[in-house]
């Protein structure tokens, strides 16, 4: 996946939220148009095969559980994280605590 595409994909979801509900669970028809978004977009220049909506739920189940872990990691106390730069893991300390976190 592009940025290019996951943009497309985040912009799309985000105009259908409604049909998300609470926890952003959204049906196959909202992945199918997502993909269908994706791959009419001409500004894309897409690697590989045009996306379906089952390419399109995994690549949200995917981003959703990332942003879920980050947001686990942004909640410990002590653990740093912002949006330009990250968790700013510089040095082997730091590097051991994020691996034994991971």
């Amino acid at each position: 996946w592009q940025d290019a595409e996951v943009d497309v994909l985040l912009h799309h979801l985000i105009e259908n939220r409604a049909s998300g509900g609470d926890g952003g669970n959204f049906s196959m028809p909202t992945y199918n148009s997502a993909a269908a978004a994706i791959n009419t977009d001409g500004t894309i220049q897409t690697i590989g095969p045009p996306k379906t909506g089952k390419m399109v739920k995994t690549k949200w189940t995917s981003l959703k559980k990332t942003f879920n872990q980050i947001e686990v990691y942004r909640n410990v106390s002590g653990f740093h994280w912002d949006n330009v730069r990250g968790a700013g893991i510089e040095g082997t300390a730091a590097a051991s605590v994020w691996d034994t976190y991971v």
